[in-house]
């Protein structure tokens, strides 16, 4: 019988030495790569990407090295460098980025010096693809800021121009309410106490007498139409005391309802132009319950939650918002635009629904933002 005499093939003392360096040079390389992303995610691009670059030319042998990019902000390109020729005449070039990069990579350096195999090259790509992808994601940052930074300074002018347009109308509504007490109230008052003391003068038993004191009736409820009115224009309370103080006020004096004002002293300290637009979305709401609703109870909530937004709750248990169609309701319902239109200059909202019992609920909430006016 004859035996296969053959022998395994076992690796020799040189080759198994070959094979851990190998092992060596290949963990070295990706311990190479992971210190680079470390740097690249612990400091700021350009911070880190010297230190990088440093790093290369020492792993590449280069005595010179260059990253070139476009700017983060601003328009002059960018450059970082590590060292310098040693040898202009000889050195060649030892690696440079792919043309398309938004980088450029370029290590200089003695074609004599230690050889570059395929690996090495590998990793110099792989690490520039790390510079790469930190300097896309720094110039989003930027560009996100700067964006940002864009929408912060639009929605500041935006309040600024709200607070404006808001004081200009008061302004107009203060002007048109010292017109009426200067002017038209103080002639119907005077017509008032004219009718008044011509009634006297004429005696009881005048065939005028009656006559004259329903003209007279009617000048008294003019007069005081009219100083409703000019309160409604410009409250006093509302510059003096603030919108919680300036509603309890309006809510004070209606007649023939139930009131029940649950007002937060916390709003009177709101920012002067959201205070004025709530009072005004209340004063609205108000008159239509007090024109439209037929209502026996009125409840008013004036609060601010814990999300930093000022809320306002107008509920009544009238006949509901099923009337406002109606054509008799057609002033109501351009109130009610109004009060849209003016929670919108506070990038608020407004809800009208029926109520769970009848009536009707009216909701308001905007955000409330810094103080903008100006004095």
């Amino acid at each position: 019988m004859e035996h296969d005499t053959s022998t395994t093939h076992s690796p020799g003392v040189a080759e198994l030495r070959a094979l851990y360096r190998a092992a060596e040079a290949r963990a070295a390389r990706l311990r190479f790569i992971i210190e680079v992303q470390n740097l690249l995610n612990a400091a700021a691009f350009e911070t880190a990407a010297q230190e990088v670059l440093s790093r290369l030319a020492d792993f590449a042998g280069a005595s010179y090295a260059r990253l070139g990019f476009p700017p983060l902000q601003g328009t002059a390109p960018k450059q970082l460098t590590v060292g310098k020729s040693t040898n202009p005449g000889h050195d060649g070039i030892l690696f440079a980025s792919q043309a398309g990069s938004n980088l450029r990579l370029m290590l200089i350096g003695s074609p004599g010096g230690r050889a570059m195999d395929p690996d090495d090259r590998q990793t110099l790509e792989v690490v520039a693809g790390q510079l790469a992808d930190a300097y896309n994601l720094n110039r989003q940052a930027a560009e996100n800021q700067a964006l940002l930074g864009d929408l912060q300074r639009q929605r500041s002018e935006l309040a600024a121009l709200v607070a404006q347009l808001i004081q200009a109308q008061e302004q107009e509504r203060q002007r048109v309410a010292l017109d009426l007490h200067d002017g038209s109230a103080q002639l119907a008052a005077g017509l008032s106490y004219r009718l008044q003391d011509l009634a006297a003068r004429i005696g009881e038993a005048h065939v005028l007498k009656p006559e004259i004191d329903q003209l007279a009736a009617l000048a008294r409820h003019s007069v005081a139409d009219l100083r409703a009115a000019i309160a409604d224009l410009r409250p006093p309370e509302l510059d003096d005391l603030g919108v919680a103080a300036a509603l309890r006020t309006r809510l004070d004096a209606i007649d023939g309802l139930e009131v029940i004002a649950d007002l937060d002293a916390a709003s009177d300290r709101w920012p002067t132009s959201t205070g004025i637009i709530f009072y005004r979305v209340a004063q609205e709401a108000i008159t239509n319950v007090i024109k439209h609703a037929e209502a026996s109870r009125l409840v008013v909530r004036l609060f601010e939650d814990g999300k930093g937004e000022a809320h306002l709750e107008v509920i009544d248990d009238g006949k509901g918002i099923g009337e406002l169609h109606h054509p008799q309701m057609r002033g109501g319902q351009l109130g009610i635009v109004g009060m849209r239109e003016r929670l919108a200059l506070l990038g608020g909202r407004i809800e009208i629904e029926a109520g769970s019992s009848g009536g009707t609920h009216v909701r308001a909430a905007a955000p409330l933002a810094q103080e903008t006016t100006s004095e």
